[in-house]
């Protein structure tokens, strides 16, 4: 069974520890147990089974460096060993039971195993940026827009191959873009595949 959760955020006054399940299944939402921090913009991943919130601002002037994780068979929240760096505006991807964040207006990803509750620098970018989106694609990680330091909005794409280490310039979006999402979607092509 498949579920989504909508995890914390901002109500227009304050910062929220609220989690809610979607079950399409039932076509139902229901409230799951809080995070033991509240926070707005952090980068949110699945890997394990669990659900990580890292990061995040818990106010207007502070970022945190918490890493929150999730057991939906419990139902219970466990402080993980800290993002080595305390930012918002990051993002997160899962990628072969680890988990890579980038963002938060610095050059660097960050590793996260889970398994072994650490966390490892594998990267610099080119530039410092915040609001990208990230998404995993045949094996490799992609890097989709964002703001830089100026923050105006950056049409570039970075290709992390996690395998080799190596980080490239891909293609440029047709407009720069953040604060935005992205998704890979496997598309079945008759071209490559035949019975």
């Amino acid at each position: 069974m498949f579920v989504v959760y909508a995890v914390g955020g901002y109500d227009g006054q304050s910062r929220l520890s609220s989690v809610e399940c979607y079950d399409s299944f039932s076509n139902r939402w229901t409230e799951v147990a809080p995070m033991k921090e509240a926070v707005s913009s952090p980068a949110v991943a699945s890997c394990a089974g669990k659900l990580f919130v890292i990061g995040g601002g818990p106010d207007d002037e502070t970022c945190s460096d918490k890493v929150q994780c999730y057991d939906p068979e419990t139902n219970t929240w466990l402080l993980r060993a800290n993002i080595p760096i305390a930012k918002r505006c990051i993002t997160a991807v899962s990628l072969n039971n680890l988990i890579y964040v980038c963002g938060g207006l610095t050059k660097s990803i960050f590793c996260y195993d889970p398994m072994e509750d650490y966390w490892i620098h594998v990267v610099h970018t080119f530039n410092k940026q915040e609001s990208c989106g990230m998404s995993v694609c045949n094996g490799k990680i992609f890097i989709l827009g964002g703001r830089g330091e100026s923050g105006e909005a950056t049409d570039t794409i970075l290709c992390y191959d996690p395998a080799t280490g190596i980080i490239t310039g891909v293609a440029a979006m047709p407009r720069p873009i953040s604060y935005h999402g992205c998704v890979t979607i496997h598309r079945y092509n008759d071209k490559y595949h035949r019975p």
